[in-house]
């Protein structure tokens, strides 16, 4: 990935008054952000709350069962890091939330950020569950960088803005650290495509004229395109049902308020803010119903379910969803040449929703001040050690379907030459991303309030679709969000 992606530079910390933190360290106060003696006969167990698949979880433990010997030889500590699968990101917010009543918790819980600001906004002072990261992130024998025998290198090897991400609370700090990333990315039936370009752009059918095409494609002559397609589709083929089918209605939503300068939400004077009832915003809406009265494009909201299965069929010519599920929408019997490029963006201003799991720390009332300082202690090890420069690439790369790396570096290794050189289906997603995307990442407020924002303004257009005109579809996204805060 080109160095110059580095745009806003993350700071993460350790929690409360961390002080000098060797691997033998006593402890002298009863603060909660007391870091104890490592001299303990017992195991640190830590429980570890996670959303993944089958593949990506045996990734994930031989990382966890290589990090357990590494600490075993180079500390004498027994660390025993339990991985337990907690179902959907619906799912696990739900338990965690629940958990802070009952004391049943995780030291390590995968998740989005529009979550950790819930986990903030749970809480009756700061710091009482969920670990303020940047005092671990720059302390002088933990921090990153310092332990070469976990591989853990600079902060600021890290993509900037998935690190800004995690900052990017209500409450000053950094609370989650991302693990793996995904994005927005475009799948198009090249076969179809070829014969489509030949007629409606001449000299664009060979493979790389048509890259090149849709490399530089804008929004609105994309929807011209798309209007085209629909309006002779059966010339080109029988299966053809739909243009191009939008899985995410939110990311549709602000991606696209993103690139035209139009407010979404904020924070304002430490407060959260709604900002996406706006004129301009509906303007923008009531462009997309167009765009969908003329057949340029329908969404997962829409249709009720995901647009891979339609491409995967050749019953659309376009497919727009994650890198990180770039597997769905292979072609079904490999029955044709897909390819895949960025999403066309508006106003010359491509700027996209990141996604992909991050990881923040928890305490939990069900231990005593010294018991939640241990294991977050190693639990903050273990972030450094699953997202350091070898195990992020060969985790991202080896067992995942489509996740990119946190990590520049990791993307200047054998794992990333070795993919990029095999010219496979899974090669072409991940080029688009590091090359082409390259960092033009957009990052969102989080506060309480925040995902059910992301929520609302995803069922605007449906909402419009299904007969609302379109400042009744606004009013109830802005009122369920504020009712949410």
């Amino acid at each position: 990935m080109k160095k110059n992606i580095l745009c806003i530079l993350g700071v993460i910390s350790l929690l409360g008054g961390l002080v000098s933190c060797g691997d033998n360290i006593s402890a002298t106060s009863t603060s909660d952000s007391t870091i104890v003696s490592d001299s303990t006969t017992d195991p640190v167990t830590i429980r570890f709350w996670h959303t993944f698949g089958k593949t990506v979880t045996n990734g994930i433990q031989k990382k966890i069962d290589s990090f357990e010997k590494a600490v075993k030889d180079n500390e004498g500590v027994d660390v025993d890091i339990e991985m337990e699968y907690q179902g959907s990101y619906d799912d696990i917010v739900t338990k965690v939330e629940k958990g802070f009543a009952t004391s049943n918790t995780p030291t390590i819980t995968v998740a989005y950020p529009d979550h950790v600001a819930e986990y903030l906004d749970s809480e009756s002072t700061p710091g009482e569950y969920v670990v303020n990261l940047d005092e671990y992130m720059d302390d002088e024998d933990i921090g990153f960088n310092k332990e070469a025998y976990l591989g853990d290198g600079s902060k600021d090897d890290f993509v900037s803005s998935f690190m800004t991400e995690g900052e990017n609370y209500v409450s000053e700090g950094t609370y989650s650290l991302p693990m793996m990333k995904s994005t927005e990315v475009m799948f198009y039936n090249e076969d179809l495509l070829s014969s489509i370009l030949s007629d409606y752009a001449p000299g664009n059918s060979s493979s790389a004229q048509i890259k090149r095409y849709m490399s530089n494609i804008s929004w609105d002559d994309f929807m011209d395109l798309c209007k085209y397609i629909n309006d002779y589709k059966a010339v080109y083929s029988d299966s053809i049902k739909y243009s191009c089918i939008y899985d995410s209605d939110s990311n549709l939503f602000i991606s696209h308020s993103y690139q035209k300068d139009i407010p979404f939400i904020s924070i304002k004077d430490g407060e959260g803010s709604v900002d996406f009832n706006n004129d301009a915003a509906k303007d923008m809406v009531s462009k997309f119903k167009q765009n969908y009265d003329d057949g340029c494009f329908t969404t997962k909201e829409i249709l009720g379910e995901y647009g891979s299965n339609y491409f995967k069929e050749a019953q659309s010519v376009f497919s727009i969803g994650s890198s990180g599920g770039a597997a769905y929408n292979m072609p079904t019997n490999s029955t044709f040449t897909f390819e895949v490029c960025k999403v066309p963006a508006e106003n010359d201003n491509p700027l996209y929703v990141t996604q992909g799991p991050t990881l923040a720390l928890l305490k939990s009332k069900n231990y005593t001040t010294e018991e939640n300082s241990q294991k977050v202690k190693y639990a903050w090890k273990f972030l450094k050690y699953i997202t350091n420069t070898e195990n992020n690439a060969d985790l991202c790369f080896n067992y995942s379907q489509g996740y990119v790396p946190v990590r520049e570096s990791s993307y200047e290794g054998d794992d990333y030459q070795e993919i990029i050189d095999a010219q496979d289906d899974f090669a072409k997603n991940i080029e688009v991303v590091a090359n082409e995307i390259d960092g033009k990442y957009l990052t969102t407020a989080c506060f309480a309030g925040s995902a059910t924002a992301r929520n609302q303004v995803g069922g605007i257009l449906a909402n419009v679709i299904a007969g609302d005109s379109v400042a009744e579809a606004f009013d109830y996204a802005y009122g369920q969000t504020t009712l949410a805060m």
